[in-house]
């Protein structure tokens, strides 16, 4: 898509960067470098999904995480942005991905099933009472924001249990009403008390499949607006949606993904998967745009995890270079050759930026904030192939085979290169897991570095340590 630059300011006024604080939560030096970056690059708006990083206060204090911002550091973000004039848009959870809340026992009774902690009951007169307490203590510190997100997505658990049943009985309505008539009293309830809102924006995905009579029949066309969200670079989207949006709401936003959308345990950013995304969204949008008043602007998500229970995926530095391209081709609907190197220099990158950095065959020399952390999840990353490719190899199935192990037949011209391979692969982890407290310290929070390595390095080195012991023991007996 190759249109003019009026034409695309018109498309998407709004470009805006999705921080995912329920997840690797960055710390206040490390925001204080990103943000100015990041308005370079073209983003004039941040989503900030706090989930637990709120410092939620009185009887919601239990919300709050150990590691969570202070009042005072959220105060300091909020100016920073506004000073870089960027619009500042919360995003917290009001029905579906409840767990942060659902997981305590003491809110355990608001759960839709009793079991699982994901979903919010609508019924139980006891969840919006939570949820407006929630959203009045997140307002009290954003008194100046004009847009509010309250989430919404993937309510997998709907109408299931005995007050949601009996309450749609009685008042002879679906699963789709039940969903819609939550929304609307969320939303009712911000736009009623913060008259300054301009909209509440919410997840479009239950929207997707519902009926266009029950759409219709919402009453929610000028209470929120939807984000229609969309990450694979094959659109997979029902054919009725844009119909059945533009019959209710006259603008919609959209969402695409720069990272986090590859795998909930992925490591590494593939550029070329969240650029094909969005120029597949473009080309969507070319198709569509007349439908609607607006298209109010992007959200580029980056997910560092799936939900409350997920192991962290692809943390933000991973995904920075991706993000530069996105916001490039995002504003300008093409992307050049030149555009990259541009990006590559202002990143300090030596060579070029490797578009699928499990490809390229030496760890990238760059130089930007987080750097440290985007080589070091590179080289975790080719070290876990070549641990596989070792433990998967001719030599560890043929000579080294657990069978032969444990009779102890093992003929040592065998094993003696796959210990020199396993000495070396031990020596690279050591030496990586000597070098991440330094890099985390300077991007995360506490917590962090115990989690990322406990979850991906640590495994790996007990893999090799054990191999390493194993293979000894043959070569000593040889």
């Amino acid at each position: 898509m190759s249109s003019g630059p009026s034409e695309k300011e018109q498309l998407l006024p709004s470009r805006i960067v999705h921080l995912d604080l329920k997840g690797a939560p960055l710390n206040m030096s490390y925001i204080e470098k990103i943000l100015p970056i990041l308005k370079k690059w073209g983003c004039n708006g941040i989503l900030m999904e706090y989930e637990d990083m709120f410092p939620y206060e009185s009887d919601l204090n239990i919300l709050a995480a150990s590691h969570a911002y202070s009042k005072e550091e959220i105060e300091h973000i909020l100016k920073i942005s506004d000073s870089l004039g960027m619009n500042f848009i919360p995003l917290i959870q009001t029905f579906g991905h409840f767990e942060f809340v659902l997981k305590h026992t003491q809110f355990s009774a608001l759960r839709e099933v009793e079991r699982y902690p994901m979903a919010l009951c609508p019924s139980n007169p006891d969840s919006l009472q939570l949820v407006y307490k929630m959203l009045d203590q997140v307002m009290k510190l954003h008194p100046t924001i004009t847009h509010f997100h309250i989430g919404c997505d993937e309510v997998f658990h709907l109408g299931l249990c005995d007050k949601c049943k009996s309450r749609m009985n009685q008042e002879a309505i679906g699963r789709d009403q039940l969903f819609f008539a939550h929304i609307k009293r969320v939303a009712g309830y911000l736009r009623d008390k913060y008259p300054q809102l301009i909209t509440c924006i919410v997840w479009d995905d239950m929207f997707r499949h519902a009926d266009l009579s029950a759409i219709m029949n919402s009453d929610l066309g000028d209470t929120v607006e939807p984000m229609v969200w969309h990450y694979q670079p094959t659109f997979q989207l029902p054919a009725s949606i844009w119909d059945n949006l533009s019959a209710v709401f006259p603008n919609i936003w959209i969402a695409s993904a720069f990272k986090g959308a590859t795998g909930p345990s992925a490591m590494v950013t593939n550029l070329h998967f969240h650029l094909d995304n969005h120029n597949t969204w473009f080309y969507v949008l070319k198709m569509i745009r007349h439908k609607f008043k607006s298209i109010r602007g992007i959200a580029l998500t980056g997910w560092q995890r799936y939900d409350h229970y997920a192991v962290l995926c692809e943390l933000f530095p991973q995904g920075l270079p991706s993000l530069a391209v996105c916001l490039k081709f995002v504003q300008q609907g093409i992307l050049t050759p030149d555009d990259v190197g541009s990006i590559a220099k202002d990143m300090n990158f030596t060579a070029e930026i490797p578009f699928d950095p499990l490809l390229c065959p030496t760890i990238p020399l760059c130089n930007f904030p987080g750097s440290s952390v985007y080589q070091l999840i590179i080289e975790s990353a080719h070290l876990q192939r070549a641990c596989i490719d070792l433990f998967n190899s001719d030599g560890v199935s043929g000579w080294m085979n657990e069978f032969n192990v444990q009779r102890n037949f093992i003929n040592p011209v065998h094993i003696e290169p796959l210990y020199t391979r396993a000495v070396g692969l031990l020596e690279c982890c050591c030496s990586i897991n000597g070098r991440l407290g330094p890099a985390f310290s300077d991007v995360f929070v506490p917590g962090v570095l115990e989690e990322w390595r406990g979850c991906f390095l640590e495994p790996l080195l007990s893999k090799i340590e054990q191999f390493v012991s194993k293979a000894k023991t043959f070569i000593g007996n040889g």
